[in-house]
């Protein structure tokens, strides 16, 4: 099975970004890359803080000549995936699969890949610099839209080994690797298909709540069960706090 470990996002101050989500949920920085780029970790998953680039590139294959990331625009940009074993995913993608190698700059990402509704997604075998550590505060949810959401939970159970949590009626589907959960919806949140936004497990909401107040932000009581807390942290990305797992 894959696992589903990464998100990143393209931002004009990654070590901002870094700040406020160390600052709330104690996440910890593991790279900072030659261009700026910040990575961080909460023992288990990573987020990619990507330095926005402000000089053009061409495109050569899934990334730009430079290395960086072809769609300079802010905001969630894609995700990524660790596996057993790269090779035994890619024979099992078959040719309408854009796919090509990563930039090797120190990156935790070994190939990319294009799923058929155009999402990006980073594939590694060698992981994503979490030292699969489980604890909370936690990146445990992440919500993607597609325009058909059947397709691309049969396409995510069958090529990464997801296994299916639920379905409902209104064309919600829940998958799993384990410890994440993932949410496949028609619905756009952010107003541009792909992943939507992530959520964090907390384990102590007051103690929460209140770094989040030294910083002039009201994160409120907790959410009833099977609701969730939605932010937004400061370069507008939305997340979502839950004192409790998303997969029930």
């Amino acid at each position: 099975m894959a696992k589903l470990r990464h998100i990143a996002f393209i931002s004009p101050e990654p070590t901002k970004l870094y700040e406020y989500y160390h600052h709330v949920f104690g996440l910890e920085q593991v790279r900072v890359s030659p261009a700026g780029s910040v990575h961080v970790i909460d023992g288990l998953f990573n987020l990619a803080f990507l330095a926005q680039q402000a000089v053009a590139s061409d495109m050569v294959n899934t990334h730009r000549a430079d290395g960086h990331e072809l769609d300079q625009s802010t905001g969630i940009a894609h995700y990524g995936f660790t596996v057993d074993r790269l090779q035994d995913l890619l024979d099992n993608l078959d040719e309408s699969i854009k796919q090509g190698e990563s930039p090797q700059n120190g990156r935790p990402a070994e190939m990319r890949i294009v799923d058929p509704w155009g999402n990006s997604v980073d594939v590694s075998s060698r992981g994503f610099l979490g030292r699969e550590e489980r604890h909370l505060p936690g990146i445990r949810h992440v919500v993607i839209q597609t325009s058909d959401p059947d397709a691309a939970c049969a396409f995510y159970r069958e090529k990464f080994a997801l296994d299916q949590v639920s379905a409902g009626p209104d064309g919600v589907t829940l998958l799993t690797d384990g410890d994440m959960s993932i949410r496949i919806q028609e619905d756009e949140a952010i107003g541009k298909p792909g992943i939507q936004y992530f959520g964090v497990q907390v384990d102590d909401w007051e103690a929460t709540r209140a770094r989040f107040k030294e910083l002039g932000e009201e994160l409120g009581d907790p959410p009833a069960p099977g609701e969730e807390r939605m932010m937004t942290d400061p370069e507008g990305n939305p997340f979502a706090v839950s004192p409790r797992s998303w997969l029930g």
